[in-house]
C-alpha cells in the first residue's frame, strides 16, 4: 500500500512542543475507557477459535514506508508475550484465541521455550500459570540456572550483559517468591485452584535463593559509585548505573564512549538493574539491596534538568535532546531523551515497571551523608527522603508513564508534538491501516518494530496500565503482525 505523505517538517519551539505535549497528555488523562464497538474488528486478519487457527510466523517491523518485513519465528515471540500482556487486562476472547495459537506455534518449534521476562509474567498471571508446558518451562529454566551457577558460578556473574543478569535475578526472586506464597517447592494450584503440576522437577527452593541472591549481590558490586564514575568513565552522571557488560570483576561499557552519555543512554540497562534490586529487597530485605536500588533509581525520578549541550548519541546522531522541561518533577536526576523528540513509548512503558518495582516493594531513599556521597549527585532533596512524599511522587509517575504510552499510540492528532521536527522520520500521523493502534519506534525514527511494541505493551500492563479499549486498539495492530496458514 502507498504510506501516508511525509509532512512539510517546521520548526517547533520548545514551549510549544512541551506545552502541545502536556495538551495531549491531558486529553488521555481525562479520557475514559469504553468497549470497543462490535466492528472495531473489522477486517481483522487473525481467524475467530472456530476456525482452529494455525499461526505460520509473524513479522518484526514495519518500515517507514509502510512494510511489513521480517516475517518468522522472533515476531512469533514478540508477539506472545503482547498478547499475554494484552489479555491479562481485556480477558478478550478474540485476543486468547490469538495468544494460544501462537503459543502453540512456539512450543512446537521450540518446545522448552522460556526466558526471563516470559518466565516472570507466566508466573505473576493465573492464566498463564494455569498452561502445564508454561510452568514446566518456568521450572525447567529455574533450575538450569541453578545448575549453571553450581557448575560454574561465572556463568551467570561474568558472563553476557547487564540485563541479562537482572533479569536472570528478577526471575529466580519471583520463582523463589512464587513458591514461599504457596508452601511447596513445585506444583500446587493457583489462586484460582487450577492445576498447575508442572512437568518438570523443581529445584530446590534453597538453591534458588542462593542463586538469586548471588545474582543480585553481583549487581549491587558491579553498581557505579560517584567517584567509579568520575574515573572510570568521566561522567558523573553515571552515579547509581552499572556497566553495561559484566565481564571481569568490574565490568565494563565495551567500546562505547559514555563520556557525555546521559544515563537515558542506558536507560532499558537501569530499568532492569532496578526492577531487579527492588524486588530482591521485597523478597529478602537486605538492606544493601534497598540501598541499591535507590541509588539506581536516581536517574529516573526527574527530567527538569539537563546540559544543554548534551547530544543523543543515537540515529540520528546529534538531535538535541529539546523538550526536557516537560517532566515528571524536580526531585533530581536527568532522563530527558525519553520525553524528548524521541517520542519512545516503550521506553516510557518500561521506565513505569522500574518505578512499580521500586514503589511496591517499598523501597525508599537512606538519610546518611557518607551514602549520598557515594551514590547521589549533590544531596537527595525532602520530597525523595519523605518516605510519603517519595511514594506519592513514584505513584504519580507511574500514572504518567500510563498516559503517556496512551498518547502516543497511533493515529494522534496531525499538531502532535514532534510530528513534523526535523530530522525525524515519522511518515505522517498514523491514521492509515498499518499503523492504527501501534506505536512508532520513537528516537526520531518512523518504523514500527515488534521489539519495541511489545516492551510498551508489556511494560503498560506490568506497570499497572489497564486501558482496555487502548489494549483493544493495539491487539488489532498485533493482529495484523501475524500470519496464519
Amino acid at each position: 500500500m502507498t504510506p501516508p505523505p511525509v509532512p512539510r517538517r517546521r520548526r517547533v519551539s520548545r514551549r510549544t512542543l512541551t506545552a502541545g505535549l502536556a495538551g495531549v497528555l491531558g486529553a488521555a488523562a481525562a479520557a475514559t475507557s469504553a468497549p470497543l464497538p462490535p466492528t472495531a474488528y473489522a477486517g481483522v486478519v487473525a481467524p475467530r477459535a472456530a476456525r482452529s487457527p494455525v499461526v505460520s510466523g509473524a513479522y518484526t517491523q514495519v518500515t517507514v514506508d509502510g512494510q511489513r518485513t521480517g516475517l518468522g519465528f522472533e515476531g512469533a515471540e514478540h508477539a506472545l508475550v503482547a498478547y499475554a500482556a494484552m489479555h491479562r487486562v481485556t480477558g478478550d476472547a478474540h485476543q486468547r484465541t490469538v495468544f494460544e495459537a501462537l503459543l502453540e506455534y512456539v512450543l512446537a518449534r521450540r518446545p522448552t521455550h522460556m526466558g526471563s521476562l516470559l518466565g516472570v509474567q507466566v508466573l505473576s498471571d493465573p492464566y498463564l500459570r494455569a498452561h502445564a508446558q508454561l510452568m514446566a518451562n518456568v521450572d525447567r529454566q529455574a533450575a538450569t540456572l541453578v545448575q549453571r551457577f553450581a557448575d560454574d558460578p561465572d556463568r551467570l556473574l561474568r558472563t553476557g550483559d547487564i540485563r541479562t543478569l537482572a533479569g536472570n535475578a528478577s526471575f529466580l526472586t519471583a520463582y523463589a517468591r512464587h513458591h514461599a506464597d504457596r508452601g511447596t517447592a513445585g506444583g500446587g494450584s493457583d489462586s484460582e485452584g487450577s492445576p498447575t503440576a508442572s512437568l518438570v522437577r523443581a529445584a530446590d527452593p534453597n538453591d534458588v535463593d542462593m542463586v538469586a541472591t548471588a545474582l543480585l549481590d553481583r549487581l549491587v558490586d558491579l553498581q557505579l559509585t560517584l567517584p567509579e564514575a568520575i574515573d572510570r568513565f568521566d561522567n558523573p552522571r553515571l552515579v547509581g548505573g552499572f556497566p553495561h557488560l559484566v565481564e571481569g570483576p568490574d565490568g565494563s561499557m565495551g567500546a562505547w564512549d559514555v563520556r557525555t552519555w546521559s544515563p537515558a543512554m542506558l536507560s532499558l540497562d537501569q530499568y532492569a538493574g532496578v526492577r531487579a534490586l527492588s524486588d530482591g529487597f521485597g523478597r529478602y530485605r537486605r538492606p544493601a539491596y534497598e540501598r541499591s536500588a535507590a541509588a539506581a533509581a536516581r536517574p529516573l525520578l526527574s527530567t527538569t534538568a539537563i546540559d544543554p549541550d548534551l547530544l543523543y548519541a543515537g540515529s540520528p546522531a546529534g538531535f538535541p535532546l529539546d523538550g526536557a522541561e516537560f517532566a515528571f518533577g524536580e526531585e533530581t536526576g536527568e532522563m530527558p531523551y525519553l520525553l524528548s523528540y524521541g517520542w519512545s513509548p516503550n521506553a516510557v512503558a518500561d521506565l513505569g515497571t522500574a518505578l512499580r518495582a521500586v514503589l511496591a516493594n517499598r523501597v525508599t531513599v537512606p538519610r546518611s551523608r557518607p551514602w549520598a556521597e557515594l551514590y547521589w549527585r549533590d544531596e537527595p532533596p525532602q520530597a525523595v527522603l519523605d518516605r510519603t512524599r517519595f511514594h506519592a511522587g513514584l505513584a504519580a509517575k507511574i500514572a504518567f508513564t500510563h498516559r503517556f504510552v496512551e498518547a502516543t499510540q497511533l493515529p494522534v492528532p496531525p499538531e502532535f508534538p514532534w510530528i513534523d521536527l526535523e530530522r525525524t522520520t515519522f511518515p505522517g500521523t498514523g491514521d492509515d491501516d498499518i499503523r492504527r493502534g501501534g506505536w512508532y519506534d520513537g528516537s526520531g525514527r518512523g518504523a514500527m518494530s515488534a521489539v519495541y511494541s511489545r516492551i510498551a505493551v508489556h511494560g503498560y500492563v506490568a506497570s499497572g496500565g489497564a486501558d482496555s479499549a487502548m489494549l483493544g486498539r493495539a491487539g488489532r495492530w498485533w493482529d495484523a503482525m501475524i500470519v496464519w496458514e
